[in-house]
C-alpha cells in the first residue's frame, strides 16, 4: 500500500488563509505546497506529483486566472484537477475561472467538508481505493479504455490524465456512443450540481478532451453534430472539421 500523502498545491498571497487550508487538510492526510504567482505554480505543479491545486481568488488580484489558463495550455499539468476558492468581492472571477477551464469553483464561505468531499470523492479517493472490484466497471471503445471506478483513461495503452469534468463527458460520450448528445446533457452530465453553465464553456471542455485523447495514431473520434452537440463516433475513417464555435483542436 503506499503512504505517500497525497500533494496538494496552493496558489495564495493570504497568509493566514494558507495556514488555515494547511491545518484542514493536514489533518485529513494531505502534503500541502504553496505558491505565491503564476510562474511559481507552473513550475511546483510540473516538478511535483500534484494531485489538486487550490487557487485562492480575491478581490484586487487576477493572477489565479492567469495561473488556471496556463495550467490548462502546459501538457506536464493540464490533467491536475484545479479548483477556485472565490473570496469576498471577487465573485466575477467565477465566469474568468470557468473560461479558464477550471475544474471547479466554490464560493467562499465554503464549509471544510464540502471542499474535502470533493477532494475525497471526486479527485483522491477514486484514484488511491483498491476496495471495491476496480475493474468491473469499464467503458472501451476507439482504442479508449475508461474504468469508472479507478477514475483513470488510457487509449491504445497510453495512460491520459483528465480532470473530473473531462472525466465525465467523456463517461457521458462513452455511455452513449454513436448518438448525438446535446450540450444540454452534456452541460448535465459534467455539471451535476445545478448552476448557469454557458454552453461555450462545453466546447471549450471538448476541445481539451479532444486534444487529450489524441494520442499515438488515435484518430479524432468526437465529432461536432452542427446545431446540436456532440457524438463519440468512429464508424468513419475521416471525420467532419470541428464547427466554427469549437476551439481549436490543436
Amino acid at each position: 500500500m503506499n503512504s505517500t500523502p497525497p500533494e496538494i498545491l496552493i496558489g495564495s498571497t493570504d497568509a493566514d488563509y494558507y495556514l488555515l487550508l494547511v491545518h484542514i487538510l493536514e489533518a485529513e492526510g494531505y502534503r500541502i505546497i504553496l505558491s505565491s504567482g503564476v510562474e511559481e505554480t507552473i513550475h511546483l505543479a510540473s516538478e511535483n506529483d500534484v494531485r489538486a491545486i487550490l487557487l485562492d481568488c480575491r478581490s484586487g488580484e487576477d493572477w489565479t486566472s492567469v495561473a488556471c489558463v496556463k495550467l490548462k495550455q502546459d501538457p506536464r499539468t493540464f490533467g491536475i484537477t484545479t479548483i477556485g476558492l472565490i473570496g469576498p468581492g471577487a465573485e466575477s472571477r467565477f465566469i474568468d475561472l470557468l473560461k479558464a477551464g477550471v475544474d471547479e469553483n466554490f464560493v467562499r464561505p465554503v464549509a471544510p467538508s464540502k471542499l474535502l468531499g470533493f477532494l475525497r470523492d471526486q479527485i483522491l479517493y477514486p484514484l488511491g481505493s483498491e476496495s471495491v472490484a476496480a475493474d468491473r466497471y469499464i467503458l472501451a471503445y476507439a482504442g479508449i479504455e475508461l474504468n469508472i471506478n479507478r477514475h483513470s483513461i488510457k487509449r491504445f495503452g497510453i495512460n491520459i490524465r483528465l480532470g473530473p469534468i473531462q472525466f465525465r463527458l467523456l463517461q457521458f460520450l462513452m455511455e452513449n456512443r454513436e448518438q448525438t448528445c446535446s450540450r444540454a446533457q452534456l452541460i448535465e452530465a459534467g455539471w451535476p450540481e445545478q448552476r448557469f453553465v454557458d454552453p461555450k464553456t462545453v466546447n471549450v471542455h471538448i476541445g481539451r478532451l479532444r486534444k487529450a485523447l489524441n494520442v499515438g495514431d488515435g484518430a479524432d473520434v468526437i465529432r461536432t453534430v452542427r446545431s446540436s452537440g456532440y457524438m463519440l463516433d468512429a464508424s468513419k475513417q475521416e471525420q467532419s472539421p470541428p464547427a466554427a464555435d469549437d476551439p481549436p483542436n490543436s
